[in-house]
């Protein structure tokens, strides 16, 4: 038997399908996982804008401290991601899907999510961390080689980015339908898996942009119809991955 793997538009059009009627619980669970996010950073954001009023630092330790604030937000609000795979699962699926949902890596395997996060978030802070460097360094010394450098680090950030995201990018959907495995385990189970279909998630992925540079033209409004197409569309990637369809070989 041949194996037989969606192609992006199957995929779209079968993440479509399963929105059908469903659309209002996609786009709050999302709206609120997106906000929830926002406010903790605004809130923290102005914390230490008014230590920085009391306390003068260089322009270097002011990016960096920025960096560091958005890392610790994200290892934290990382663990929605858990919650969005159990959703957009159970919605693909045709079981019942909540908007509690958001909230189950928090609830059920907080351990595990936040080792998982915290490998996540360290990964992204190092790669981050020479472009920001760089830059902090410019804004001190006004010296254009700083921004050559920043602007090489984030290009070799954005490589290794996409790389790193697309090999673990099936870590929470695993971590549901094998809520026994490690964090090392579901690791290593999401790059054994994607093995041979980095480049169809990536195409996928870029497919999107057409649409995300829409909805940036309607402030953003866009996006409240968007991202919860994209985010079936990648669910239903993980399935086709897991169960593709079987065809007999044909005798030549």
């Amino acid at each position: 038997m041949n194996e037989h793997y969606m192609t992006s538009a199957e995929l779209k059009t079968r993440a479509k399908d399963l929105l059908d009627g469903r659309y209002g619980s996609a786009m709050l669970i999302l709206f609120l996982g997106n906000m929830l996010p926002w406010a903790l950073s605004t809130v923290v954001n102005g914390f230490s804008g008014a230590v920085r009023l009391l306390v003068p630092v260089s322009p270097l330790a002011r990016i960096i401290l920025a960096l560091l604030v958005r890392v610790i937000i994200t290892f934290f609000t990382n663990i929605f991601s858990a919650g969005y795979a159990l959703f957009f699962l159970n919605m693909a699926c045709r079981r019942s899907s909540e908007v509690s949902n958001l909230f189950y890596g928090f609830r059920w395997q907080l351990r595990k999510c936040l080792t998982l996060s915290g490998f996540f978030t360290a990964v992204s802070f190092i790669l981050q961390l020479p472009c920001t460097v760089c830059y902090g360094m410019f804004q001190q010394t006004d010296n254009i080689s700083w921004i050559m450098g920043a602007l090489l680090s984030a290009s070799a950030a954005l490589a290794l980015s996409t790389v790193f995201t697309l090999a673990f990018s099936q870590c929470y959907y695993l971590m549901l339908d094998f809520p026994d495995y490690s964090a090392k385990q579901l690791l290593q189970g999401s790059v054994r898996i994607m093995k041979g279909h980095m480049g169809r998630l990536f195409y996928l992925r870029v497919s999107f942009v057409p649409l995300l540079l829409l909805a940036a033209l309607t402030c953003g409004i866009g996006l409240l119809w968007l991202e919860p197409y994209m985010q079936m569309t990648y669910t239903c990637f993980f399935l086709d991955v897991m169960n593709p369809r079987k065809e007999p070989v044909r005798a030549v």
